[in-house]
């Protein structure tokens, strides 16, 4: 059976983020100069691990002290020496984060668009949402937008999902999902029926637990799912 629907997460599935050149800047302005490669892999690391073992805590500012500690800890620092000047740099940073389109972004959904497949939007994501996409000129090329800040539940929340597939009127068995966290996207979704990708550029590099088979370095590799 084709697939009729190719719904999307948001954060490192659509867009990407200037975390990294942040934190790598954090470390500079404390005396620690690594490499862009050598941060973006723990950043990666620290992600997984978050998505793992604390579901949901990951955007939660009180956890902050605590995904800061495991960077450093990756990136074999001492977090009981850089933890205080590290977050205090980092928290200087914040307005500084941007959320960008990869460049390949639009192409896929244009592609697939083309191709008579629905494009949608199930993110967790705060009330900011609608304006990022305006912002970025993605609200006209996803429809529906399911964000759990204004529906009231999130991935991996079966509701969100239903809700989803209920806007777009269509059926499970005939949609794929697609997103970077194995616990959120891949385990939710299939749980209401969808077929799923899981998003993670260095090949397993911190999904080797899950086992799973359908993984994709980013969202042009969801073509040959068609």
């Amino acid at each position: 059976m084709g697939i009729g629907y190719v719904f999307f997460d948001l954060g490192l599935t659509l867009l990407h983020s200037n975390h990294v050149p942040l934190f790598k800047k954090a470390l500079e302005c404390n005396g620690v100069d690594l490499s862009l490669s050598e941060v973006g892999r723990a950043y990666h690391l620290a992600n997984k691990f978050f998505m793992r073992t604390r579901p949901g805590d990951i955007s939660d500012n009180r956890c902050f002290p605590d995904y800061v500690r495991l960077l450093l800890t990756l990136l074999s620092l001492d977090p009981d020496l850089y933890l205080s000047p590290v977050s205090s740099s980092l928290a200087g940073f914040r307005k500084e984060v941007r959320w960008m389109k990869y460049p390949f972004t639009d192409d896929v959904v244009s592609a697939l668009r083309k191709r008579g497949v629905g494009v949608g939007l199930i993110s967790n994501w705060d009330q900011g949402c609608r304006r990022l996409l305006s912002d970025l000129g993605l609200d006209g090329q996803l429809d529906p937008v399911v964000v759990s800040s204004e529906v009231g539940c999130g991935k991996p929340d079966s509701r969100i999902f239903e809700l989803a597939l209920e806007k777009a009127g269509a059926d499970a068995g005939n949609c794929l999902y697609v997103g970077d966290n194995y616990y959120d996207d891949v385990v939710g979704a299939a749980g209401v029926g969808m077929r799923t990708i899981l998003i993670n550029s260095p090949g397993l590099l911190g999904i080797e637990e899950t086992g799973y088979g359908y993984v994709a370095e980013d969202i042009r590799g969801v073509m040959r799912y068609l």
